[in-house]
């Protein structure tokens, strides 16, 4: 079949990003949902693909091309028999029965590790080894494959987020994505027997510093702006996918025909884009959600095209493919170590995007020495990327605090001038208000923002008291600054659950923030992760709370595993009887009070909707509060009468299974 290698090739990326996706989708409950679980798994998708291009050029050079397709066979039976076995043990392959719940980047690698990487593996070779295979007989022409390979990468990363997540279920995914791969395997061996007779040895060309240090810079610009992406919104496969695709389009065009390669226009666009980031930069975090995905994807397409241009340019002859792609994929792996691993070592803030694109618009005007407009186009950008940055830093003005971790970027930010009514330390995660404390001695212990008293929150303990007598006993998951805590009465029992030591450490920081410290109720704090510990508290048979809080964020939305069928029904056999389930759903772009009200009809429980409005002091907020306890609901609705909004229209369910942010998208802030 005339066409067999490159429906080969394109299966196999197909698979492979299909597989990436899920993966990452699977592993982000498990380890605490933050936006640095795909960062860590890109950087193991980059090292595997190391591995992989390492096997394929082993191959290439050592191995006699008739052996190609056994080798190949042998590895592709051996990863299809670890999918079979998770497929027996765990009752779908790649899904482990229990879940971790939280755990370190260490942790995550071994996780991948352990699921996934020898059928990555296979799939990550086909592209070079194919390519290699039928470089004699089709010349030059053989490069077109790569540009197949990465038709077949975009396909995966478009339909994921709009059909395959929405529709099927993790276990369901996994275990299609193994029977694609039993075909694909048959289809990989008809193509290496098909072509081991044209194929000749491969040849190691040595090091080139181009072919480590562009495709270096294209992963450092992806992951860095897909950091920036999920900070402010939510780490989801919809979000992962858009900048990957992007970068593969690149990777398509930059390869494709001569006609495609257009640096002059690449670099435009990259201009553009970069004085799109000046001007987002300026007036963050007020900037439109639409603008700041329209200057993240020109700033990545323009910069990533030409990169790739580039390294068509500087490609070897056919017949030193493979350590071409190896080098490739060690340039990759080292620019997402940069933005994965050292860049949160070195920087406290995300300075890694302005300063990758700094370094692109440097190599603009490195590598063009003799092209007037392109080196000029590349000074300008270079000039923008150095405004960028020194807004960033402009932006930090005010800033008392930073600390960045495995879970985003906070910042402790001094609001008005000292001895003004409105004086006050603020906690920002990325740009998302996490709280604020008026500093005036009067107005220490006024909760604020998404907790004053008119709040969801403030209604629900406020009708708890007024419907109880006696003190109550709560639990809290997530901290903040603990504006929570003012809430609370003398005699009240509460425990804050927080994943981050640096939340933890700036909330109990008096000459910050002093809401624990100064709470009339009876305040501790467990570090942990929040349905980890619920689970925890389960089993050790720990006292049931009147009050149960879900305000966890990861950025500006609730980690989904934390508003499912299966949690929500975690929370309620923690309540006591009549007890009431309190969950925070304000979001600037997800529609969460849809999902909060889906799961709470389907397991039977009423609930009611209220929305604090913006003042002084308060922070639009919204509050989805449950309870079986029918007469605390009417109090609920009496306490919270002019806050009272409408049941949610359009409910929507998310198991452990199945969930999508897709449905409940809206650019409307």
């Amino acid at each position: 079949m005339k066409q067999l290698p490159a429906v080969t090739v394109f299966s196999s990326a197909l698979l492979l990003f299909l597989l990436e996706l899920l993966v990452g989708r699977i592993a982000l409950p498990r380890f605490g949902g933050s936006a640095a679980i795909w960062t860590t798994c890109l950087l193991f998708f980059q090292v595997m693909l190391v591995a992989g291009y390492g096997w394929a050029h082993l191959l290439a050079t050592r191995v006699p091309a008739s052996r190609h397709a056994v080798a190949q066979l042998v590895l592709g039976v051996v990863a299809l028999g670890s999918l079979g076995w998770q497929w027996l043990a765990w009752g779908a392959p790649l899904v482990p029965v229990s879940p971790q719940w939280n755990g370190t980047a260490f942790d995550v690698l071994v996780f991948l590790l352990r699921t996934t990487a020898l059928p990555f593996l296979v799939l990550s070779t086909t592209a070079s080894l194919v390519q290699s295979s039928v470089s004699e007989a089709r010349g030059t022409k053989a490069f077109r494959l790569y540009a197949v390979s990465n038709a077949g990468a975009l396909v995966a990363l478009l339909i994921y987020p709009v059909a395959v997540e929405p529709l099927f279920g993790m276990q369901l995914q996994a275990k299609g994505l193994t029977v694609g791969f039993v075909v694909f395997l048959g289809c990989l061996v008809a193509t290496l027997w098909g072509r081991q007779a044209s194929a000749t040895p491969a040849k190691w060309t040595g090091l080139r510093a181009s072919w480590l240090v562009l495709p270096a810079l294209g992963t450092a610009l992806l992951s860095a702006a897909t950091n920036a992406l999920c900070q402010d919104l939510t780490p989801t496969p919809l979000l992962w996918a858009f900048p990957l695709a992007v970068y593969l389009v690149t990777f398509i065009v930059g390869f494709g025909d001569a006609s495609w390669r257009r640096p002059l226009l690449a670099a435009a666009l990259f201009g553009i884009g970069t004085l799109g980031l000046v001007l987002t930069t300026a007036v963050r975090p007020e900037v439109d959600l639409a603008l700041s995905i329209i200057t993240f994807g020109l700033v990545l397409f323009g910069g990533c095209w030409w990169l790739h241009a580039e390294l068509h340019e500087r490609r070897p002859a056919p017949e030193a493919l493979s350590g071409f792609y190896l080098q490739l994929a060690i340039g990759g792996a080292l620019g997402t170590a940069v933005v994965g691993v050292l860049a949160p070592v070195v920087f406290e803030d995300f300075y890694e995007l302005p300063l990758t694109v700094a370094a692109v618009a440097v190599a603009m005007v490195v590598a063009w020495p003799r092209g007037t407009k392109l080196r000029a186009l590349g000074w300008v950008a270079t000039a923008l990327s150095v405004a960028t940055f020194a807004l960033w830093l402009k932006g930090s003005e005010g800033q008392r605090e930073s600390m960045r971790s495995p879970y985003g970027v906070i910042r402790v930010q001094e609001e008005n001038a000292p001895g003004t009514p409105f004086h006050a330390f603020a906690l920002r995660h990325g740009d998302t208000l996490h709280g604020f404390q008026l500093q005036a001695p009067e107005k220490l212990d006024e909760p604020t923002a998404y907790f004053t008293r008119t709040s969801g929150l403030g209604v629900a303990i406020a009708s708890l008291h007024q419907q109880r007598p006696g003190p109550i006993r709560a639990t809290v998951l997530g901290l903040g600054i603990g504006v929570a805590a003012a809430l609370f009465e003398a005699g009240d029992v509460v425990e804050f659950i927080e994943l981050s030591p640096d939340v933890i450490e700036l909330a109990n920081r008096p000459e910050r923030f002093s809401f624990l410290s100064r709470s009339k109720a009876t305040v501790t704090v467990r570090e942990g992760e929040a349905r980890g510990a619920m689970v925890a508290d389960e089993l050790s048979h720990a006292a049931p709370v009147d009050l149960m809080v879900v305000d966890v964020f990861s950025g500006d939305s609730v980690p989904a595993h934390l508003l499912t069928v299966e949690a929500i029904e975690l929370y309620r056999r923690r309540l006591a009887p009549g007890g009431l389930l309190a969950i925070h759903v304000s979001n600037r772009y997800l529609a969460l009070g849809r999902v909060a009200a889906g799961v709470l009809m389907g397991a039977g429980l009423p609930y009611v909707v209220i929305a604090g409005q913006r003042g002084d002091l308060a922070t639009f907020s919204v509050w989805v509060l449950s309870s079986t306890d029918e007469a605390l609901l009417a109090r609920v609705r009496q306490v919270g009468a002019p806050e009272l909004k409408g049941a949610v229209t359009e409910p929507v369910v998310w198991t452990d299974d199945l969930q999508s942010v897709l449905p409940i998208f809206t650019f409307n802030q």
